[in-house]
């Protein structure tokens, strides 16, 4: 991996942007998929309110993750995530406990999970289970280094599950009101089908790969030293945000089967390019009107509404610019989207978003030793 890759990326990924936004023309199925998205944060966030929940952007983020633009999808995702964070709770709960006041065991352990994780989220037709799966495992086992008692642990577990299965409520209850919405206007107006075939064109699964086994298990060896390295420093040094660039770490190594296929670091790069870039327009925009918002609900949800609708228009739009898109969003809601209320203090946010960088940080520096070892070879495409 080279700086100049990282340069390259960096101009191919701001000049998508910037067509995106030169383009910016609204459609009707990219309308209605902002506005099913804006509904769900919405409701996500109300209902973790009602019931107290301590992390009230997980829910949040969960009612966003969950959304996509045909009802079938949305569901089958939901049902990876919900059974994926179960597991991992579980597994974590009884883990945690046992090697939490081992940090010699402790730190190499997150690591391995880090690694099954990716190796087996790239390749699986339950990828995304197996991502919520190993982050909620991690995160949980992480948490029982500080807590110890089994207890605590569990109640720290419980009220993540119940945080991701109240997002993803309010994602299925959105959108299946709208596919039964417009399952009933087509069948008044059957002109209106060309929403739906759009939407299933964006939804469309992608073709099925035999993926290389080697490629496969230098993501997850790369990905589990980056967490490994992650949880020592966050150990040792009380680093803030290790939530968000545990996800970081592993999310961006997630790759479709055909990136998989190229055994090239550049489709890594590429993602974390583009998800560094989402999220510092997402910080500077979000930690600027924060204080406009003074935190008041109705002022904050009106932005928080016209981010994520702004953010789900990138995502659908067609110039390579979609990953930013997804990421604007996802920082937009970390900034917006407090723990407990409304507020217009940006410390949090800004902890939320250090956590991202340095989760890219630690992996960029991973890969390039391991594009030094010639772990992974850099495509002649990737460079200039």
């Amino acid at each position: 991996m080279r700086a100049r890759m990282f340069t390259q990326i960096g101009r191919e990924a701001v000049s998508a942007l910037g067509r995106e936004l030169a383009a910016w023309k609204p459609t009707p199925e990219r309308a209605l998929f902002g506005v099913e998205a804006v509904i769900s944060v919405v409701l996500s966030v109300a209902l973790a309110h009602l019931l107290h929940l301590p992390y009230t952007w997980w829910a949040a983020i969960s009612g966003f993750a969950v959304m996509q633009t045909r009802f079938s999808a949305s569901a089958q995702r939901a049902l990876h995530r919900v059974l994926g964070t179960i597991l991992g709770g579980l597994l974590g709960t009884l883990l945690g406990p046992i090697i939490g006041d081992r940090p010699w065991l402790f730190v190499p352990v997150l690591g391995v999970i880090g690694a099954i994780c990716v190796y087996r989220g790239n390749g699986s037709s339950a990828s995304y289970a197996w991502v919520l799966g190993g982050i909620t495992w991690v995160l949980v086992t992480f948490e029982a280094h500080k807590l110890i008692a089994f207890g605590p642990t569990a109640s720290f577990a419980m009220m993540r599950v119940a945080e991701v299965c109240v997002g993803t409520f309010a994602c299925l209850l959105v959108s299946g009101a709208f596919h039964v919405g417009i399952s009933w206007y087509e069948r008044r107006r059957p002109a209106s089908k060309v929403v739906a075939a759009a939407a299933a064109t964006a939804n469309a699964p992608p073709p099925t790969f035999e993926t290389l086994r080697h490629a496969r298990m230098v993501l997850g060896v790369q990905a589990g030293i980056a967490v490994a390295i992650l949880a020592a420093l966050t150990v040792t040094l009380d680093l803030p945000g290790f939530a968000q660039a545990l996800v970081t770490t592993i999310a961006v190594m997630i790759l479709p089967p055909t990136s998989v296929v190229v055994r090239s670091q550049k489709p890594v790069a590429d993602k974390m390019v583009q998800r560094m870039v989402g999220c510092l327009i997402a910080g500077a925009v979000g930690i600027a009107l924060l204080p406009l918002m003074q935190g008041q609900v109705v002022p904050s949800l009106l932005a928080l509404a016209a981010g994520i609708w702004a953010g789900c228009h990138v995502q659908t739009g067609k110039e390579g610019a979609s990953y930013i898109g997804r990421q604007f969003t996802i920082a937009f809601i970390m900034v917006f989207v407090q723990d407990h209320a409304w507020s217009a203090d940006p410390h949090a946010a800004m902890l939320r978003l250090a956590g991202i960088l340095t989760g890219i940080a630690i992996l960029t520096c991973v890969m390039l030793v391991a594009s030094r070892l010639s772990f992974l070879p850099v495509s002649e495409e990737a460079t200039p």
